[in-house]
């Protein structure tokens, strides 16, 4: 973990634990993961009778970690969390700990009501239940223009977190403009990246002008671990046969196929219905759907070497001999393990919608 004296090296990376606020130096392995709208976790591996009293169920653990020696450390990332699961052993013991936002999803429930809501900014609303049980939302300052409405999933007794994640499921929107490919979906999602400070994040890694990444991946720049880019093809929300009906008629209806697709997948259908009866509109919507949907949704995991300043949100582009062109896609995950050595695996994609939910954005177009 580098937790020593000796040598110090440019690219070596050194962690800190402590929990409740005393030092604990008796880590010897441990693993981190994150995934967006989510908690973070971490899992220490440690020995040592001292170490076996300090860590309990419910105490707060700090990691730090950053470049430089233990006398000059320059804490880069902080990790702060709850102990939720202890397994004691005779030799190696583990105990795992999830950031503040564990307390949103045990939260007390709430009765959540329209007219406390109604009219406000989802973002304001989402921020206002974050703020729960020491979770610092001072940089919840943005909002997302995006008004709350009484048809939104929202109402009922609810986790704080579970209202949460109802404000996020209605925070995404479609963006038609000269900077984005027709149709593009934003999507808010939101995180504890570092202590206790809660993030709201719009990631645009589809912005034509956008001239900035965190990182690119490629062979030139040497940065992929030996196993390198591995893509994941996912055909379960994919649609290349269309059926559009008008909700007030039956009979009139549409139906779209691609049979590029068709050739490629198989016959994949799915039935929507649409508020209108002009067959021309329901034609529009059929074709809209086939488009976005005819093709699979493309992920990517890859380890990377001295890429620790990455984190959710962060944009990376992929240029690789394998794509036919490079691509810029988003962290939506991560799992750091360390130990001799500090390996770190990212999942790299864009939020998943369904055919219906890319129907309702298409309803209520919003451009932001």
């Amino acid at each position: 973990m580098g937790l020593n004296d000796g040598p110090v090296f440019p690219e070596t990376l050194y962690f800190k634990v402590t929990i409740d606020d005393i030092p604990f130096p008796y880590v010897i392995s441990g693993k981190m993961q994150h995934g967006v709208n989510a908690a973070r976790s971490i899992t220490l591996s440690y020995s040592g009778k001292e170490a076996l009293e300090m860590a309990r169920l419910g105490a707060i653990v700090k990691v730090s970690w950053g470049r430089g020696n233990l006398q000059n450390l320059v804490d880069d990332k902080q990790f702060i969390g709850i102990i939720k699961d202890i397994q004691p052993k005779a030799s190696v013991s583990t105990f795992t700990a999830l950031d503040y936002t564990t307390f949103l999803a045990e939260s007390q429930y709430v009765y959540y009501k329209p007219q406390d809501y109604v009219g406000e900014d989802l973002y304001y609303a989402a921020a206002s239940a974050c703020n729960y049980k020491g979770i610092d939302v001072s940089k919840l300052t943005q909002g997302s223009g995006i008004t709350i409405t009484d048809k939104m999933n929202l109402f009922g007794w609810k986790t704080r977190k579970e209202f949460i994640d109802a404000c996020f499921n209605e925070m995404r929107f479609l963006v038609n403009d000269v900077y984005h490919p027709k149709n593009t979906i934003k999507q808010w999602q939101y995180a504890i990246r570092e202590g206790k400070k809660m993030e709201f994040f719009l990631p645009d890694p589809n912005n034509t002008t956008l001239d900035y990444t965190d990182v690119t991946l490629s062979e030139g720049n040497n940065n992929i671990l030996d196993e390198g880019l591995i893509s994941k093809v996912d055909t379960t929300r994919l649609i290349n046969a269309i059926t559009v009906v008008s909700s007030s008629s039956d009979t009139t209806f549409v139906q779209i196929e691609d049979s590029h697709s068709q050739d490629r997948y198989g016959v994949i259908g799915n039935f929507l219905k649409y508020k209108s009866t002009s067959k021309s509109e329901l034609e529009d919507v059929a074709n809209t759907i086939i488009n976005r949907f005819k093709e699979p949704t493309v992920s990517y995991a890859v380890s990377l070497t001295n890429q620790d300043n990455l984190d959710l949100g962060s944009n990376v582009k992929i240029d690789m001999p394998v794509l036919v062109k490079s691509v810029i896609e988003t962290i939506v995950s991560y799992e750091i393990t360390f130990g001799e050595a500090i390996a770190t695996r990212f999942v790299i994609g864009q939020p998943k919608v369904t055919a219906q939910e890319y129907l309702d954005l298409l309803i209520k177009p919003i451009d932001r």
